[in-house]
């Protein structure tokens, strides 16, 4: 911004000066023509004067003037110039000469006498005031020009520095701020619209902070109390299935429990990974294998009815740079997907050229459009339609790329991730 204002300066002071000389020099043109034209006006004045007396013209006033009756040869300088373009009054001759002349009728004003034309032609190179110095006086303005145009870019660089200085103090405090959420102090910015703006911002980042501190609060408290309660179900659940003296009919009830808190426990996981700041995130080597069996161990515990079956293509020794638990809730809620939706099918798992693909051949998207969009699902699924929408959320956070279509073959739903 410190530029533009310099360079706004500049050009202003340069506009300016062209400006300033295109006028001088068109005023000075000007009043130089109209002393020659007034000489002319006053020689043809003398000689109507003269001819009207005697019948002959008189001696002109000044030595550069001369009078030329209409059938008389003018001189050679603007005579072939003249007959070319009759209505020219200003001609520039040889070795410098310059001329002006005028048409007049010696007889004007007697009706009963004929015309009797003559031109009136004054030679003024001696006495031009304004071309001799021309070249000079163009120097001498741009000179000027330069000068001031220095002296008005010194200028304009202080009042830069002097009106941005305040503001520049404002984003170094905002920028270098030891905090998350900066902490500005508006009384030590001047009392115009910067501490206006100084004063504006403090009140945002205190709104900020005050968001900052419920999430964290919520974060920190979901975390330790939900974590509990649904341990407690589970294992509660998991014990009276030990009964053996159990109702038959309770089996399903006590497994969709067992579902349900599975269901909440990764839920729960995700959404507190998406609450954490991912800034500072630790990313670390990790062998792929073990956490793609970790995640398709999990979806048979969780769907123990579903008769997918696994082909994992995965080199044991192949090891990507991630942050491990987004990774692995991403996995789990993909390979989960798949059991829940594509029962009895297959499973393919591969990895190549630094991409994991997951395709299967069960139905594929029942819907239109982007399948990671939020409460996005199909007439028959039983879920909250958020689990794409999360896991596209933990793989923007972990700087993981992920993208979702159909099979090469029309069946079925395919995921790859890029690492």
């Amino acid at each position: 911004m410190r530029g533009r204002i310099v360079v706004t300066i500049i050009g202003s002071v340069i506009a300016t000066s062209l400006i300033f000389g295109l006028a001088a020099f068109t005023i000075a043109y000007t009043m130089e023509d109209r002393l020659f034209q007034r000489a002319l006006a006053e020689e043809v004045a003398h000689q109507k004067t003269s001819w009207q007396r005697t019948g002959a013209l008189a001696a002109p006033k000044s030595t550069n003037s001369a009078v030329y009756r209409g059938g008389q040869l003018l001189p050679p300088d603007i005579g072939r110039e003249l007959a070319e373009n009759p209505g020219q009054t200003e001609f520039f001759g040889r070795q410098g000469r310059h001329y002006h002349i005028q048409r007049f009728n010696l007889n004007e004003g007697r009706p009963d006498i004929g015309p009797a034309p003559a031109v009136a032609v004054i030679e003024v190179s001696r006495d031009l005031l304004v071309r001799p110095y021309r070249d000079s006086i163009i120097t001498l303005l741009v000179g000027m020009s330069l000068c001031i145009a220095i002296l008005m870019a010194l200028f304009g660089w202080w009042l830069a520095y002097r009106a941005m200085k305040p503001l520049s103090d404002l984003a170094r405090d905002v920028s270098k701020a030891e905090s998350t959420i900066p902490i500005i102090d508006p009384t030590n910015y001047p009392a115009n619209e910067i501490g206006t703006l100084a004063e504006t911002l403090e009140q945002a980042f205190a709104r900020i902070r005050g968001f900052v501190d419920r999430e964290r609060i919520f974060t920190r408290d979901a975390s330790h109390e939900l974590r509990t309660p649904l341990a407690v179900i589970r294992g509660a659940a998991e014990v009276i299935a030990l009964n053996r003296d159990l109702p038959s009919d309770f089996a399903e009830p006590l497994r969709r429990i067992e579902t349900a808190t599975t269901d909440m426990t990764l839920a729960l996981d995700q959404l507190l990974a998406l609450a954490r700041e991912s800034d500072g995130v630790a990313k670390e080597m990790v062998l792929l294998r073990p956490m793609m069996d970790k995640a398709i161990d999990w979806a048979k515990v969780r769907y123990p009815k579903s008769a997918i079956a696994v082909s994992t293509k995965i080199d044991d020794r192949i090891a990507v740079l991630v942050h491990p638990t987004s990774l692995q809730l991403v996995l789990n809620n993909l390979i989960g997907n798949c059991f829940q939706h594509v029962g009895t099918g297959q499973l393919m798992v591969d990895f190549e050229d630094g991409c994991l693909s997951i395709s299967d051949d069960g139905p594929g998207f029942e819907t239109d459009g982007d399948p990671f969009t939020a409460f996005t699902k199909g007439e028959n699924s039983s879920s909250s339609g958020l689990g794409l929408d999360i896991s596209r959320r933990l793989c923007a956070a972990a700087a993981i790329g992920l993208s979702a279509g159909e099979t090469k073959n029309g069946q079925g739903a395919h995921f790859r991730i890029t690492f």
